[in-house]
Parts: structure tokens; C-alpha cells; sequence
């Protein structure tokens, strides 16, 4: 029984790590149709990202917020138009009988800045990437993965200063029973909503 049960949970978390593989492979060879002669972007930058989540399971009704809000990106290209960027998570649960360390993880990001979409120096730059998220919450023992398109705006507040913020539609796969039980996903998937944003220094 035990076999049965764990063939199809393997053959799902395969094809959705196809998927991570193939969103990333489409954001880094997205084309450089908007690349100017512009000044590139820095080629590193360090933010400040604060993040309070709200339990995508209504069974626990609690507030997490991450003790870790940073956030690291190292870019490249002709303009530093391409980028990948790292997000630790470690959050924090606020419940009356069950505050704690909760969900450890963190999620990679491939991003392309549209760095000319308008004129070239312009201070507002959209970009586009996706993302993918893994997690592990210890107090509920949920494992979550989530993938997803990052949709926003990068804005240059000086010289080495930024803004941005960012629209995260995607899905949240459970991979195992106990996890799929407690997020009342019986497929295995639910849809997942995010807002972000976060200020920095590049350099």
C-alpha cells in the first residue's frame, strides 16, 4: 500500500520540477528586443523585503512573519538585464498556544528587466520573472512548493537605491498526504496570490 500510494506523489513532483526548469529557461532566453545603450544596471544589489504571511489553510488562523527579510540578486547581460535572486524565509507564528519558528525555506527567482521599455534611462523599468518556492512548516509539519510568474516594477530612488514591487500569481503543490490533508488539497494543488516589495542598495 505504501508503494501504490507514493508512485504517483513521485511522478507529480517530477513534472512540476520540469515546470521550474522550463519557466526559468523561457525568463533567461526571453529576447533583448528593449536593450538600448543605456547605463547597465549594478551588478549586485541587497534589499530589505518584509514579509507577513497569512496561512493559506484556514484550519490554524494564524499571522507568520519572516525573522530574515532580505533579499540578494546577482545580475548579468549586456545591460545586466538578466538576474537571479535569492530569498531566505524564516518565519515567526503568532498564536496564542503555538507561537514559534514555523515555515524554513526560501525561494529562487530568474528575472529580466525590460531596462528600455520606455526610454533608455528612464527610472521606471518593468520586469518579468518566475519563481520558485520551497518550504517546510515545522510546527504543522507541511512541506509546500509553490511556482509562479513575478509580474512588476523596478524603480531607481538615486544613483544606488532601488524599489521595487512585484504581483506573484501562482500554484502551491503539497507533495505528500499528510500536507495535502491539512491544506485541504486533495489533488494536491491550490492557487496562490502574492504581493511583494522591497527596497535596496546596489552595487
Amino acid at each position: 500500500m505504501i508503494k501504490v500510494n507514493l508512485i504517483p506523489i513521485r511522478v507529480a513532483r517530477h513534472k512540476y520540477f520540469l515546470c521550474v526548469l522550463l519557466l526559468i529557461s523561457i525568463i533567461l532566453s526571453f529576447p533583448n528586443v528593449l536593450l538600448g545603450q543605456g547605463k547597465p544596471l549594478s551588478t549586485q544589489y541587497v534589499g530589505f523585503l518584509p514579509s507577513v504571511l497569512l496561512e493559506p489553510y484556514d484550519t490554524v488562523n494564524a499571522v507568520e512573519a519572516n525573522v530574515l527579510p532580505l533579499v540578494y540578486e546577482f545580475r548579468w547581460g549586456k545591460q545586466n538585464e538578466k538576474s537571479v535572486q535569492v530569498r531566505p524565509i524564516i518565519n515567526y507564528r503568532f498564536l496564542k498556544n503555538n507561537s514559534g519558528i514555523s515555515h524554513l525555506g526560501g525561494t529562487l527567482v530568474t528575472n529580466r528587466y525590460l531596462v528600455n521599455m520606455f526610454r533608455e534611462g528612464f527610472w521606471l523599468k518593468p520586469q518579468l520573472g518566475g519563481y520558485y518556492t520551497h518550504s517546510y512548516n515545522r510546527l504543522d509539519k507541511v512541506q509546500t512548493m509553490t511556482l509562479g510568474i513575478e509580474l512588476g516594477a523596478f524603480m531607481i530612488l538615486s544613483n544606488r537605491f532601488s524599489f521595487s514591487m512585484n504581483l506573484q500569481p501562482g500554484i502551491n503543490y503539497y507533495p505528500d498526504p499528510f500536507s495535502r490533508s491539512f491544506a485541504d488539497a486533495k489533488n494536491g494543488f491550490k492557487p496562490h496570490f502574492g504581493f511583494i516589495f522591497h527596497v535596496g542598495y546596489n552595487f
